[in-house]
């Protein structure tokens, strides 16, 4: 019927925390179009937002504000290495993650040995096409602003964040939806706004990409350039 409003759920989105490393945490999704809400606290590390969500399939998460533009993702704390997704049906029941937990101690990560030992012929090749495209001129600058921001960027501001020229960054992008590690979303404006946002597989990257960048902050002196 026209003019009938549309159904909502109502979600409830928590954040614990046991570490004492949360003060002010703030959720932000799809479902706000990636603004960052505040959470209200509860008491003994317990952060609650009740959001009303039309049916529907949305990614989510929460941040801490750490004077960056993005913040501390909370949800790889808890050990997610991607975005939570929440879902709610036509019923109006809601599925899947609401929740952040966050305990006191440290995220085990896997450690291993050469991880060229043993690899098939095949394996290899795959590993090397994968290092070929990550190699590229400012391709890591590239994915890890969009990982970083988590919600859809468009074109120019990842360009004014990599500093690097339109016709580099669309050819990067290019190669990045192709690998699967980007989305390309067009939007139906004028004039035609166009968004990227990282994919699932992508995200994996983020604590690795971070390590690796803190490695070369940490030794751009002492290495050599070529």
């Amino acid at each position: 019927m026209a003019g009938q409003r549309p159904r909502l759920s109502e979600v409830r989105f928590t954040v614990t925390d046991q570490s004492g490393f949360v003060k002010e945490p703030r959720l932000k999704g799809s479902f706000t179009n990636w603004d960052q809400v505040p959470m209200a606290e509860i008491g003994d590390g317990l952060w609650e937002h009740v959001q009303m969500v039309a049916p529907g399939t949305y990614e989510w998460g929460a941040v801490e504000p750490d004077g960056t533009e993005w913040g501390v993702w909370l949800p790889e704390l808890a050990g997610n290495r991607v975005n939570l997704v929440v879902t709610v049906t036509m019923s109006l029941t809601v599925e899947g993650a609401t929740s952040i937990f966050i305990g006191d101690g440290n995220i085990p990560r896997p450690t291993s040995g050469s991880f060229l030992e043993g690899l098939s012929p095949k394996d290899r090749a795959g590993l090397d096409e994968i290092l070929r495209l990550l190699s590229r001129a400012s391709m890591l600058n590239v994915l890890q602003v969009i990982i970083s921001a988590r919600a859809p960027l468009r074109f120019s501001r990842i360009q004014d964040l990599c500093a690097i020229s339109a016709t580099s960054l669309s050819r990067r992008l290019k190669e990045l939806e192709k690998a699967g590690l980007v989305r390309r979303y067009s939007h139906n404006t004028i004039p035609l706004t166009v968004e990227y946002q990282a994919t699932q597989v992508a995200f994996e990257l983020e604590p690795t990409l971070r390590e690796l960048y803190s490695w070369a902050i940490d030794n751009r002196e002492s290495l050599r350039g070529p």
